[in-house]
Parts: structure tokens; C-alpha cells; sequence
């Protein structure tokens, strides 16, 4: 199997540093799919380019048939800053794809990963994580069930309106696409990370580009609403559910603001029907009104997949 690694240059900063995305090229020594993987479009979600190292180090990887593609971080300025957006210009990586070269800094960032990246797969997978606080554990479903369901997680997602601007809109136009939401927060990550290493290789089984037996799925649920529940105040958040893939019922307290200056309770979030925690805060922490407060999947709209 042959490796290759080159930077992909962008622009100078005005620091005069050299704003670069890392991309990690292998080629087997056997036909086989061109097969991409993604992490760090947010920065906040660093879980995923630990994966990717992870994988690309894996004695299986040395059995690889056809081209793997590795893009570990998306949005390096982002990673830097342990933000969601891009902290030059405030702009959500992922929901501006395919980008504009002569647009904002992140616009010009998605137009080279379109270019250089999505466009040439054949199998394009992205990672993302809960961000620097929560944490989450559900994978999309799009265009190709069978690697969605390849990732083993108990609970798929078919999203009646996909977000508009994201990379897999890009890919999916020729690829089959997968979004994967495992891990993050504060918590130790170890766990999560063996859970997408181990994903990701009978994914690739699966599509043909590494050999071995693939894992059978187990019962998974496939959900179709997922709701957010946001805080409308600030201060500090108190989880009452901190566990992913527990059952609640409508009106349960998910969490509470509290005052740090009058100690008073400002505001109870609670679920908003009886559903399934795909999303949710482990530990205490400050939190923003409109931040990511809860995502609760719903059972009622929900079917089991065998």
C-alpha cells in the first residue's frame, strides 16, 4: 500500500502564518472504491480526527482495496479555537458547502474541500461529536442504509428536511454518504473512540474496501423528529439527564438553569415528548440561551429496523 500526505494552502493570515488543510491519501495495491473520510468541519469536535489517526494506523488498513482519502480537520481555525465556527469570520463550516471562492474565509475553505475532496469519492463519510460540552450518539441516515447501519449505534436518523449547505449534500450528488454523531463533552473519550474505530472498519467492509467479515447490525430504531430543546436563559446548567439512549416521557426535566448570582432556578428544560436521549450534558457547566441544550428523538414516529 503506498501513503501520501500533502497540504492543501488556502491563504496567509494576516499573521502571516499559512492557513493549510491536512489531506492523507492511500492507495492499495487492489481495485476497490475511493472511500473519504471527514472530521473537524466543527471545531469543537476534535473526537473525530483522533479516529481517523487511529484508523489510518490499524494493521487492517495495510489490507486496503482502492483509494482512502483522509481529511482529519476541516476547519483548522476552528480546531484552534475549540469553536463551533470558524472564530475569523463567525461562519458555520457546515451549512455553507459548496462554498464560494471569492466568499468569506470559511466559504473559500468549503470551495477547496468540494474541490479537492468531496467531489472525487465514492463513499464519503463524516464525523461529528456533541461539541465541547454535550455529548451524542446517533447516526444519519441518507442515501446508503446499509453503511449507516454498518456504524452498530442504536439509533439511526432519517431527517424529513436535511440541513441545506453541508458537505454530504455536496457528495451524496454522486457518492453514498454517511453522517456519524458519536462522543464529546468532557467525559473521557476513549470509549467513543473505540466505538468509531471499530464503526468505520466494518463500514469500510461493507463498502468493499477492506476484506473480513462484516459485522451484522444489531436491532436498530430509526427515528424521524428529532427535537431541540434550547435554554432561553443563561447561567449554569444542572443536568438531571446526562446518560445518551435513555428513555424519557413528555414533560420529564431534562436539565436546569441556575442563577450562580441568586441561586434561583430561572428555567427547567423538559422533554417535549415521550422520546429517546440523543443528545445530552454529562456534566455542569455554564450555558448561553440558544445554546445546544437537549435532542430528543421521538418514539412515536419511530420504527425498529431488523
Amino acid at each position: 500500500m503506498q501513503r501520501k500526505y500533502r497540504s492543501i494552502d488556502i491563504a496567509h493570515l494576516a499573521s502571516g502564518l499559512v492557513l493549510s488543510l491536512p489531506l492523507h491519501e492511500l492507495q492499495g495495491s487492489t481495485e476497490g472504491p475511493t472511500v473519504g473520510i471527514s472530521a473537524v468541519v466543527h471545531g469543537d469536535e476534535g473526537i473525530g480526527a483522533e479516529v481517523i489517526r487511529r484508523l489510518s494506523e490499524d494493521p487492517e488498513i495495510e489490507e486496503l482495496r482502492g483509494r482512502l482519502v483522509l481529511l482529519p480537520v476541516a476547519n483548522p481555525l476552528a480546531f484552534q479555537g475549540n469553536t463551533r465556527n470558524t472564530p475569523l469570520d463567525m461562519t458555520n463550516m457546515n451549512r455553507i458547502f459548496p462554498g464560494d471562492p471569492d466568499g468569506w474565509l470559511t466559504e473559500q475553505m468549503a470551495d477547496v474541500i468540494a474541490r479537492e475532496f468531496l467531489r472525487g469519492l465514492d463513499v464519503h463519510i463524516d464525523l461529528h461529536a456533541g461539541g465541547l460540552y454535550p455529548i451524542v450518539d446517533y447516526v444519519y441516515q441518507l442515501n446508503a442504509p446499509e453503511l449507516s447501519r454498518a456504524f452498530g449505534r442504536p439509533f439511526l436518523y432519517a431527517p424529513p428536511h436535511p440541513y441545506e449547505g453541508t458537505t454530504t449534500e455536496v457528495s451524496a450528488q454522486r457518492a453514498k454518504a454517511v453522517v456519524v454523531e458519536l462522543g464529546g463533552g468532557l467525559t473521557a473519550q476513549e470509549p467513543y473512540a473505540a466505538l468509531g474505530l471499530r464503526g468505520l472498519k466494518n463500514a469500510l467492509r461493507v463498502a468493499g474496501a477492506l476484506p473480513g467479515p462484516v459485522e451484522p447490525p444489531p436491532a436498530q430504531t430509526l427515528l424521524h423528529r428529532i427535537e431541540t430543546v434550547r435554554p432561553h436563559e443563561g447561567g449554569l446548567l444542572l443536568p438531571a439527564v446526562d446518560a445518551v439512549g435513555g428513555r424519557v416521557v413528555a414533560g420529564d426535566v431534562l436539565g436546569r438553569v441556575v442563577s450562580p448570582f441568586s441561586f434561583e432556578v430561572l428555567e427547567e428544560l423538559r422533554s417535549p415528548f415521550d422520546g429517546v436521549m440523543i443528545l445530552t450534558h454529562p456534566t455542569l457547566h455554564r450555558v448561553e440561551p440558544g445554546d445546544y441544550g437537549y435532542m430528543v428523538g421521538e418514539l412515536a414516529t419511530a420504527e425498529a429496523v431488523k
